[in-house]
């Protein structure tokens, strides 16, 4: 027993040293983590180059694969005996320096960066002084693919409203990337922002209508427009446009008068509303009210329509309000609390107006304006303000309209004091004039101001236009553009007259430069819009171009091997994406398009994980099975010590 307990210790002992030597193996953790410090000394640098040899890096440009590491040696030796060695490492693509002043020991190994690299070296001589010596150099990778950064599977979006969802892609190549959406309109992408690797895009809309209603999928990609087959990245998203039940319109009537005998003695009127679900007044499906301060002198039908002729007695004047209401929606999305309305219940609008019944209609006053100077001079950029007063012998409260230069600028109801303000812009010079109109509907009264207006220059970005209001500002275009059209061929196009002579030659000249035979040289086109309407007579943002040269084949396909626009789409590389099959990812959990694994390596930015090599895993199963049998081996011992054990037990005579 005692002989075998020894043996058994060192079996035990031998396989707890493989299984520490298991697990403590570069098998299960191959890979390295190194650190990296950064010193603060402050030193004084003495140029010296030709005593510092610096052997690697070299000015030359070192080639890496996607997802390697930069890694470098830095050999180096000096002509005098060194106390110190220090490096710094300058990123000259951020303009920043990855670290400095680390101390080192020569022949280590170090991590460049991407692109261009400033590698000093500093030595310290025994005195005390530095020297130093610099070597610039490249890192050159392969181009990758951008990749999206998170969008939502389901964007909402409310009628009546304009879509605008931020979203980034990332490309490790620092490429300007090229945003689509497919199908385009209303629903486009704009590029609005770069910063280093990350380009910032939006999803945008112009006001979203009664048509956009629904939930519709679409593909949303970013492109680095490096060649025909590569590189880009897709996501499928559904949009959906939640429909609002929309308030009527009703346009006003102002005051209104009716004599009690003689012409103009009846009051006939069809109040003129506009629904975008259930139509004009004249059709009959909105609801009608009306009520007045006073007795009740007429009704109004579902049309719209009010039909009063007055009695004597019934002379004076009456504030009447008319309401309509419109109908619920049939259905209503589940989020359309997001919107406003928060509902899809029956809206309704109304509209104030007096009625004046009189034997005797006098015309209203103006009492009190101001300027009170009629006629007056003012720059271009100042504000003109006026007010007015006005007073109706028959106690009707007035329409009071602006005009500038005969254009109606500003319309108020049921008021007797009213203001304006105006600024004519710059640019504007000469004579103009301002005219208040007060009316009861029959008599008017007005008050004209003549302006001589002192001409100011714009400045380079102001658009000249006067505004009301005192209002603000300039309109800057916000371009977005439908998909190309289907190439058309040039010289048919040119032979119809389709194209003029000028255009004929000019995309002649750039399918020659481009390579394209005759035979084959066409052109497309697309329409253009600008989602903020600004109408600017000189653009502030230039138009993007409406024409471009193309290939042209008879029969343009997913399958004829050109990147080309067909039905009613356009290809994101060359016969995939738009109307064809998906393009390939590296985000589509397939390997293709080159990956060394499924979405990682080859054009991916993602770097494949590393396989245990064959030569470990044979030496990690021998090491196993060895493990294994030892195990055996001492269980077996372990039985029949204790099977020994009670046998002698057994066989001892009893004391």
């Amino acid at each position: 027993m005692k002989k075998d307990v020894p043996v058994i210790l060192l079996y035990g002992m031998t396989a707890f040293v493989i299984l520490v030597f298991l697990f403590a193996s570069d098998i299960f953790s191959p890979n390295k983590i190194t650190g990296k410090g950064i010193s603060g000394n402050l030193s004084i640098f003495v140029e010296d180059t030709s005593q510092i040899k610096i052997y690697s890096p070299l000015n030359i440009t070192y080639n890496f694969s996607v997802g390697e590491p930069y890694t470098l040696e830095l050999n180096v030796s000096a002509e005098f005996e060194v106390v110190e060695w220090n490096y710094s490492l300058y990123d000259l693509a951020d303009g920043d320096y990855v670290f400095s002043n680390l101390s080192f020991s020569p022949n280590i190994t170090f991590n460049a960066t991407r692109w261009g690299n400033r590698l000093t070296v500093f030595a310290q001589r025994d005195i005390g002084n530095w020297i130093s010596k610099e070597v610039v150099f490249y890192v050159s990778v392969p181009n990758s693919a951008p990749i999206l950064d998170y969008i939502d599977d389901k964007i909402l979006v409310c009628e009546g409203a304009h879509l605008l969802y931020n979203f980034n892609a990332s490309d490790i190549d620092r490429d300007i990337l090229i945003g689509d959406i497919s199908p385009k309109n209303p629903f486009f992408v704009i590029l609005i922002g770069k910063e280093k690797s990350i380009n910032k895009f939006a999803i945008v809309s112009g006001i979203l209508r009664k048509i956009h209603i629904g939930t519709r999928s679409y593909v949303v990609s970013v492109n680095d427009n490096y060649n025909s087959s590569c590189c880009v990245d897709t996501k499928n998203v559904n949009i959906t446009v939640i429909e609002i039940n929309n308030p009527p319109v009703m346009q006003g009537i102002g005051a209104q008068t009716v004599w009690t005998r003689g012409e103009n003695s009846t009051f006939y009127h069809q109040m003129s509303v506009n629904d975008v679900e259930d139509g004009n007044s004249s059709e009959g499906n909105l609801y009608f009210n009306i009520s007045f301060s006073e007795e009740n002198l007429f009704e109004i039908d579902n049309f719209g329509i009010m039909n009063y002729t007055p009695q004597s007695e019934q002379v004076g004047v009456y504030n009447v309000t008319v309401c309509v209401v419109d109908n619920p929606l049939e259905s209503t999305h589940e989020n359309i609390s997001l919107c406003y309305p928060k509902n899809g219940n029956p809206k309704s609008v109304c509209e104030d107006f007096s009625v004046t019944v009189t034997d005797e209609n006098r015309p209203p006053q103006i009492i009190n304006y101001t300027p009170v100077e009629e006629n007056f001079n003012l720059s271009g950029t100042d504000i003109a303000s006026f007010t007015v007063e006005v007073h109706d012998p028959d106690e009707t409260i007035p329409d009071i309209d602006w005009y500038v230069d005969g254009a109606l600028k500003k319309h108020t109801e049921m008021n007797y004091l009213d203001s304006f303000n105006y600024i004519f812009g710059c640019d504007v010079m000469g004579e103009h004039n301002v005219t208040i109109v007060a009316s009861d509907g029959l008599l008017s009264v007005s008050q004209m101001w003549n302006v001589t207006v002192e001409l100011v220059v714009c400045p380079p970005e102001e658009e000249p236009r006067g505004r009301g209001g005192g209002g603000g500002g300039y309109c800057i275009e916000k371009w977005v553009c439908d998909d190309w059209d289907i190439c058309q061929n040039l010289k048919r196009s040119f032979d119809i007259k389709v194209l003029s002579q000028k255009d004929y030659f000019y995309f002649t000249e750039i399918c020659s430069q481009k390579g394209i035979e005759k035979d084959s040289c066409g052109f497309q086109i697309r329409n253009c819009k600008d989602l903020n309407e600004c109408n600017n007579s000189v653009f502030k943002v230039a138009k993007p171009s409406e024409s471009q040269s193309c290939y042209f084949t008879e029969e343009p396909s997913c399958f004829d091997g050109i990147k080309n626009c067909h039905s009613r789409g356009c290809e994101l590389l060359i016969d995939c994406g738009g109307p064809c099959p998906p393009c390939p990812t590296c985000s589509d959990g397939i390997q293709n398009q080159g990956e060394a694994g499924i979405d990682c390596g080859g054009p991916c930015p993602f770097p494949c994980e590393e396989e245990i090599p064959l030569r470990k895993n044979l030496l990690f199963l021998i090491l196993l099975i060895l493990l294994i049998l030892i195990i055996i081996f001492i269980i077996i011992k372990l039985k029949n010590l204790i099977k020994g054990t009670s046998k002698r037990a057994k066989s001892k005579p009893p004391l």
